[in-house]
């Protein structure tokens, strides 16, 4: 395959063989970023008071009165707490269940997290290719002249330009809402290392 064919083949791709992909990927990130926020208010909860009032609970063997204290509470955390309260009452509670637990409630906090970072990393790439492919038809635009090359090498640049543009428009707000998932998955994160601290003490190896 000389260098002609190569051309030839990059030249002739569609403009949305770059924004199709890019569409796709903003569809998607603006499902996480609705999901996330809604997840991350759902279980807004101060998880300190209710860690306390759980281990009041705990301490004066009052399983049933924890156990109903924690019924307006949803998300990894309550059910964590939950769990290690479980486990006092049946006294089988050691750091493996807290370990384990702690582990499942952390990876359901950073849950899709990822998918914004790949977006936020993948989006400038993908306008970068479309930016690439536009250029390369303008400079062939130039190299086979004709009545229409002035034409071609405009629609060239134009679509480099544009597909530049959408790139950067997926990937910044992606970012954004990547570094603000990133802070409320720390902030839920240290409530969990806090109960697990708290209500996982005195455990049995």
């Amino acid at each position: 395959m000389d260098g002609r064919t190569l051309i030839a083949f990059f030249t002739s791709w569609s403009m949305w063989v770059t924004i199709v992909p890019l569409i796709l990927c903003s569809i998607i990130a603006l499902a996480v970023i609705i999901e996330r926020m809604v997840y991350y208010r759902k279980i807004n909860h101060d998880y300190r008071v209710i860690t306390e009032n759980t281990a009041n609970f705990i301490k004066k063997k009052n399983f049933e009165g924890a156990r109903n204290s924690l019924e307006l509470y949803t998300g990894p955390i309550a059910i964590l707490i939950r769990t290690i309260l479980n486990h006092h009452e049946s006294k089988t509670l050691n750091s493996g269940v807290v370990l384990g637990s702690s582990r499942n409630a952390i990876i359901t906090i950073e849950k899709n997290v990822v998918i914004l970072a790949t977006i936020a990393t993948i989006s400038p790439m993908l306008g970068l290719f479309g930016t690439v492919t536009g250029l390369l038809k303008a400079f062939m635009a130039l190299y086979q002249g004709g009545p229409d090359a002035s034409n071609l090498l405009a629609y060239g640049v134009a679509e480099a330009l544009l597909t530049t543009i959408i790139g950067l428009i997926v990937a910044i707000p992606s970012w954004m809402f990547y570094n603000y998932c990133v802070s409320q998955s720390d902030f839920f994160v240290k409530e969990v290392e806090f109960v697990a601290n708290v209500l996982g003490s005195n455990t049995e190896d």
